[in-house]
């Protein structure tokens, strides 16, 4: 008995072995495969115009555009760096800004920036974290830290910038997106939508933003994206699998240059500022 049953066990165990192999070989290749932190050098140019209000100030017309360059630091962590400048308001501000994370496409982003930019009338340095989680078809985005704003005729001052937006993708090449921002102080909102028109072949995207904030701010703008490497994906892998948000674009865009150089120490009263009326935040005005 003990005999037949020790070969039953046997026989079964054998019939049972390929069974459990492929079963084993199946659930290997179901196994969530993660992707770099970066799918390859890729980088993008963007280009844009509009118009803008501001109180105490004509309203003028905008200018903006940057480029980005992301480098893959093998699979865990990528850099990314940007460049930017906005004209508006009679000023030119540029900067740079640097990312430095790690991601994993299908979840999560997480890791720190640093910039400077020369507003015009304003220099600021910025520095801190950023985040972004991945929940299907909504992004959510987040930058924050610190900031030093040092304005020309002014005492350099120490604040904190915070930077979030909601993006919807309402098919993979369609992105709205909701967000606030403070900058220095300065808040605002915006609501935009990009969408990569990937019927002409070529990987370039139309997008559109309307920014609302203090003293009446006010900026409307629409450009274009154009996308180097990664050929043949959507937008919103571009936007998880290679470069992130230019963050110096998102800053001056803010509207924060333009309340910085705009509201000075000392105001020269004139017919143009209503003879400092309507200037706000004034130290002293010139008699």
């Amino acid at each position: 008995m003990s005999f037949s049953y020790h070969r039953a066990v046997l026989g079964l165990s054998l019939a049972l072995s390929p069974l459990a192999l492929a079963m084993t070989a199946a659930s290997a290749d179901l196994e969530p495969v993660r992707l770099p932190a970066v799918s390859a050098v890729n980088g993008k140019l963007e280009l844009g115009a509009g118009w803008a209000d501001f109180r105490g100030i004509d309203d003028d017309a905008l200018f903006r555009g940057g480029a980005s360059l992301s480098l893959p630091l093998g699979d865990l962590i990528g850099v990314q760096a940007d460049v930017g400048f906005v004209n508006v308001f009679d000023e030119t501000g540029v900067g740079g800004n640097l990312h430095i994370f790690t991601r994993d496409p299908g979840s999560y982003l997480l890791g720190a920036i640093a910039g400077y930019g020369d507003m015009g009338a304003a220099d600021a340095f910025w520095v801190g974290p950023e985040a972004e989680l991945y929940l299907n078809s909504v992004s959510l985005e987040m930058a924050a830290g610190y900031m030093n704003f040092d304005p020309d005729g002014g005492p350099s001052k120490d604040k904190a910038f915070v930077l979030g937006d909601i993006g919807f993708y309402a098919t993979d090449n369609l992105r709205f997106t909701l967000g606030a921002s403070s900058i220095a102080g300065f808040e605002s909102g915006h609501v935009g939508a990009e969408w990569l028109m990937a019927e002409t072949g070529l990987p370039l995207s139309f997008k559109a933003d309307a920014r609302f904030g203090e003293d009446h701010f006010t900026a409307i703008t629409a450009g274009v994206s154009l996308y180097f490497g990664g050929e043949g994906k959507s937008l919103i892998r571009r936007h998880r699998e290679d470069d992130p948000r230019n963050r110096v674009l998102d800053i001056f865009g803010s509207g924060a240059g333009a309340h910085g150089p705009t509201t000075p120490a000392v105001c020269v009263p004139a017919p143009e500022n209503n003879y400092c009326e309507d200037v706000v935040d004034v130290v002293d005005v010139v008699e």
